[in-house]
């Protein structure tokens, strides 16, 4: 049993499955007492006016306490996190869309504070990329072969948030917002313009280093 755990593990992509490790062990952390939930609490203003960085850290890998309700949390992200890598196929295209999602999430926070940890709105809105870059109506198989369709996914946590929470406009846009504005800025740059916003910088320096002659081919 232990060894195809093992296998199905390493059959997950490198950066969706250190993520996972990173979601177990500040979980395991939290649960034991080792650090506290008010240390990886995530404030903009003890974060950015007190320097207290490592919050941001913690954060992105809050999915809960550790209990069987975080180990469901916690598959069902990477399911979505490794559709999204292997689709994307490249893994520093994937650690820069990351990067820019999150520093979407970041500037946005500084205007609301957040009901839930960076690691839970990265994967909202890595979610709602992964549907706005897919066709209309695509289905992910989740447990037991059941099949959950994006297209639904990203306005029911919308309106469950506003209408049964009763978050402001401003806290529910966080769950899809900077998804929505990498998609965007995505498409509309690359058609009008023909720049590649998910494209890393170091793959546009590799691009003119090459085109400059600094690289042989």
């Amino acid at each position: 049993m232990e060894a195809i755990v093992f296998n199905l593990f390493l059959d997950v992509p490198v950066i969706t499955r250190a993520w996972i490790i990173g979601c177990i062990g500040v979980s395991i952390l939290t649960s034991t007492g080792a650090i506290s939930r008010t240390d990886i609490f995530y404030n903009y203003e003890l974060v950015f006016h007190k320097r207290q960085y490592l919050r941001v850290i913690y954060s992105l890998f809050d999915l809960g306490e550790f209990s069987w309700s975080t180990i469901v949390d916690i598959f069902i992200s990477a399911n979505h996190l490794s559709t999204l890598e292997n689709i994307l196929g490249s893994k520093r295209r994937f650690l820069w869309m990351t990067t820019l999602i999150l520093t979407f999430l970041l500037i946005m926070t500084s205007m609301v504070q957040p009901s839930t940890s960076l690691g839970v709105l990265l994967h909202q809105n890595l979610v709602y990329y992964l549907y706005k870059t897919g066709n209309d109506g695509i289905n992910v198989p989740l447990l037991g072969g059941n099949q959950l369709i994006f297209a639904l996914l990203p306005l029911n946590m919308a309106l469950v948030m506003y209408f049964v929470a009763h978050r402001s406009l401003v806290e529910v846009s966080l769950s899809f917002m900077a998804g929505h504005m990498l998609y965007y800025c995505d498409n509309v740059l690359l058609k009008l313009y023909g720049f590649d916003m998910c494209k890393t910088p170091y793959d546009y320096w590799i691009e003119w280093r090459q085109g400059n002659g600094s690289v042989e081919d």
